[in-house]
């Protein structure tokens, strides 16, 4: 497949003027980008093989709208990246690897691409980055305005009551305390299981 055969497959999950950096950074790093269906657990991962003359795998959620999509797909650049010039003897979301997704985000600052009020909470997140996008809740917040409406608005955790159940990852969980991003929450019927959920975390009620 050409450049411009691949740029004409992804560029509808990108902001304009933004697929060319992209598919330049594809092709000359050899990585092999796969658009999937949503997953509920992560929105992004990058995966390396062992086997002879395997290729490293970038796997996007393709249901994010342009801007989540392109700056879940950075995050796993810089893995990448940070991967290639230091091996594995570093931290994932060390020094190293904030460096590198810095260094990435920079042209498309300076294409001037992203609307106010994202630029600016970009802009603050890329100071420090988190390990996970949905731990910066402003990112999460600003990110979500470009979301394609829906008849049915889907709820996060933090929109519902304390002690009230919702469905995430196929578990059935009560909503328990706060601390800080995230609430601690219990298994239905099984309180001893316990599980962190980011307050950002889209949920599915359950029905009466």
């Amino acid at each position: 497949m050409t450049k411009e055969e691949y740029r004409n497959k992804i560029e509808a999950f990108l902001p304009p003027n933004t697929s060319d950096i992209i598919v330049d950074w594809i092709f000359s790093r050899r990585i092999n980008l796969k658009i999937t269906k949503g997953r509920k657990t992560k929105l992004g991962d990058y995966k390396i093989s062992l086997k002879p003359r395997s290729i490293p795998t970038i796997s996007i959620n393709g249901d994010q709208n342009k801007y989540s999509f392109l700056i879940t797909l950075l995050h796993e650049f810089a893995h990448a990246q940070s991967y290639e010039k230091y091996g594995d003897n570093i931290k994932p979301h060390g020094e190293e690897w904030k460096e590198e997704y810095r260094g990435l985000i920079i042209p498309f600052f300076e294409r001037d691409i992203f609307p106010e009020p994202l630029q600016y909470t970009l802009l603050k997140h890329f100071r420090n980055p988190k390990a996970s996008s949905h731990a910066d809740i402003n990112l999460v917040k600003a990110l979500s305005e470009f979301d394609t409406p829906t008849e049915t608005p889907i709820p996060r955790l933090e929109d519902l009551k304390e002690g009230q159940a919702f469905i995430i990852s196929g578990k059935t969980l009560i909503k328990g305390e706060k601390r800080r991003t995230r609430y601690l929450c219990y298994e239905a019927g099984n309180p001893a299981r316990k599980y962190t959920v980011s307050q950002m975390a889209k949920v599915e009620l359950l029905q009466d």
